[in-house]
């Protein structure tokens, strides 16, 4: 039994911090002019009670509980012929584990970089974009199993792809791998993650889309000293989100997630929103 208590709490703290990276959502790799600057402000609200191993249940009550708030601000420019967009992203968040009695809050760590496009067509609706995005170990209760706080810098490489192909359907493709330092005080080993984002948009109107996105991740094997804390992931989800412009400078989404699988860690289920300001 104490065993069972101890791979399940290891497993919960290894895997919850797949949750604090931003993911990229239905549209975001669609340029804006330059001179554009955007404020956005994200809540999520994940719980999760399955907590699987190997792909098998091994606990029915984890209980956990991940409440967090981002906040982000990115500038488009020029660069050359290109457009840019510099950002910063800072997380805050409250995540408990009722399994084993835990409570952890406070600010995660800091997010920045950027992404440049080479293909910005804004009449055909077709975009290109490569992006950067480093995030450094600022974060408070470092090497806690804290989700936002992982104390350890990570390099992420994604490219994303954006095409309007039918007056009311787009269709968006990203693809994704992140690169991990060993974690500073543990010596902890992550191995490279690689993901895949689909978000298939049906645009009700200029202002209004509904859109069903499916992402996939693998790898990020967690392990210390030779021990395996976490397997690869081999990991589904399921998003479904509804956006539209409440005013030409105002944008809300709403969005329910579900994990459909996961080989080593807790399956979540969730709900999201996201408030853009325009500048």
């Amino acid at each position: 039994m104490n065993k069972h208590f101890s791979l399940a709490v290891a497993l919960a703290c290894a895997a919850t911090s797949a949750h604090a990276d931003v993911k990229p959502d239905a549209g975001d790799y669609q340029a804006a002019p330059p001179g554009t600057r955007l404020a956005l402000l994200y809540t999520q609200h994940h719980t999760a009670d399955t907590l699987n191993a190997g792909g098998r249940k091994v606990a029915g009550d984890l209980g956990l509980t991940l409440d967090l708030a981002l906040l982000r601000y990115v500038h488009f420019t020029k660069w050359g012929d290109y457009i840019v967009d510099p950002q910063i992203i800072v997380p805050v968040g409250r995540q408990k584990i009722g399994l084993a009695d835990k409570e952890t809050s406070g600010i995660g760590d800091v997010i920045f970089g950027g992404t440049l496009w080479t293909l910005a067509d804004f009449e055909k609706g077709e975009h290109l974009g490569w992006t950067v995005l480093v995030t450094a170990p600022t974060g408070s209760d470092k090497n806690q199993g804290f989700a936002l706080s992982n104390n350890r810098w990570a390099t992420d490489f994604q490219v994303g792809y954006v095409r309007r192909f039918a007056p009311k359907w787009s269709l968006d493709v990203i693809g994704e791998t992140e690169f991990y330092q060993d974690q500073r005080d543990t010596g902890a080993r992550r191995d490279p993650l690689l993901q895949a984002h689909t978000h298939l948009r049906y645009h009700v109107s200029d202002a209004t889309h509904l859109s069903v996105s499916y992402r996939h991740s693998w790898g990020a094997k967690d392990t210390l000293n030779g021990v395996t804390l976490a397997d690869n992931r081999n990991n589904g989800n399921l998003t479904l989100s509804a956006a539209s412009f409440l005013a030409p400078d105002w944008q809300l989404i709403v969005q329910y997630s579900h994990d459909t699988q996961v080989q080593d860690g807790p399956v979540t289920r969730g709900i999201q929103t996201r408030l853009l300001k325009v500048f």
